[in-house]
């Protein structure tokens, strides 16, 4: 094992010592404890929701949300077992799982973010954005992604037109924009609401293309599939009810929301989750398309084994939650 994954596994372990120590419910020794990694992507409000209705608890399960940077090393956490179940983005699993990881998708609940490419004040053209500077969460992360995909839409190559710098979280990446550290950015409608309002230049909605990209999605491994069937139909019952919940009740998938991100904001609290009401899908299919969209972008930077084209199977499992849904 490469010494960069090394300390990524460490990095982890820390977090998770932290997180148990932060959590403590008096039930939780009556349920199931699962540790599941999330970013601050509003795609995982079926997690968040499904925790604070109760609906995991009804399951038998005591779910805890651990906030970890990026989907790179969430998909660390799954392989090395600390972090059984939890949301990554595609490319992050396809990735790991191309590698020979133990990684699968299970549930994804939405096929893209509304994400905008918001450039600073001045700028008049994307072309404008050739040699300048831009930002992720982390490389090889959902946010990275995304900013690839509309980059190349607006005719930028970003393999070599731009400088990414990765910064750790949204939140970063606007601070790095306000104050010209960065010229440009791939923000989802949490991040980019607030600058749009000012009147910043967007020169891409990403929701207004063909683009499917499953973000945010419920993953582990097929070993634990295998070793815990129902545990994981269980937490995809409860995840695929949230996702009612919150198109059923905006009020109180905003009180969670607000909650989780510590949002303060009334109106982009209500923004935010209007849109992604809107777009998660009642039945949380993992899209093959997605699939396919991920593995051409890989393909742009690595061969790809043979085996591995054509065949999205190898990458989701649609039996648990085709199982859930069932009963």
């Amino acid at each position: 094992m490469s010494r960069p994954i090394i300390l990524c596994i460490v990095k982890l372990s820390v977090l998770l010592v932290g997180s148990i120590l932060f959590y403590a419910p008096v039930h939780a020794q009556e349920l199931r404890r699962i540790h599941y990694g999330t970013t601050t992507s509003t795609a995982h409000l079926p997690i968040w929701v499904a925790k604070d209705a109760g609906l995991f608890a009804k399951q038998g399960l005591n779910v805890e949300p651990v906030q970890i940077r990026g989907g790179a090393l969430i998909t660390m956490g799954i392989m090395s077992g600390q972090l059984p179940l939890s949301g990554a983005g595609a490319e992050s699993i396809v990735a790991a799982r191309i590698e020979g990881g133990d990684v699968v998708l299970l549930a994804c609940p939405a096929d893209s973010d509304p994400v905008y490419l918001i450039a600073r004040p001045g700028f008049k053209s994307p072309a404008e954005l050739k040699g300048k500077a831009t930002a992720v969460t982390r490389l090889g992360s959902t946010t990275h992604f995304y900013l690839r995909a509309a980059l190349r839409n607006v005719g930028i190559d970003p393999e070599k037109d731009v400088t990414i710098l990765q910064l750790g979280t949204g939140t970063e990446s606007v601070t790095a924009l306000e104050n010209g550290r960065i010229s440009m950015a791939a923000l989802t409608i949490r991040y980019a609401l607030p600058l749009i309002q000012k009147g910043w230049p967007v020169f891409l909605d990403l929701s207004t293309t063909d683009l499917v990209y499953p973000a945010s999605c419920v993953a582990t491994s097929r070993g634990y599939v295998k070793a815990e069937p129902k545990v994981v139909d269980d937490f995809l019952r409860a995840y695929v009810a949230a996702i009612q919940v919150i198109k059923k009740d905006p009020a109180f998938a905003e009180k969670t929301f607000a909650k989780w991100l510590r949002e303060k904001d009334p109106y982009l609290i209500k923004k935010t989750i209007e849109s992604y009401s809107r777009i998660f899908k009642p039945v949380p299919i993992v899209p093959d398309k997605g699939i396919e969209t991920v593995m051409k972008d890989l393909a742009n930077r690595r061969t790809i084994p043979k085996e591995f084209i054509g065949h999205p199977e190898l990458f989701r499992d649609h039996g648990p939650l085709e199982r859930a849904m069932a009963k």
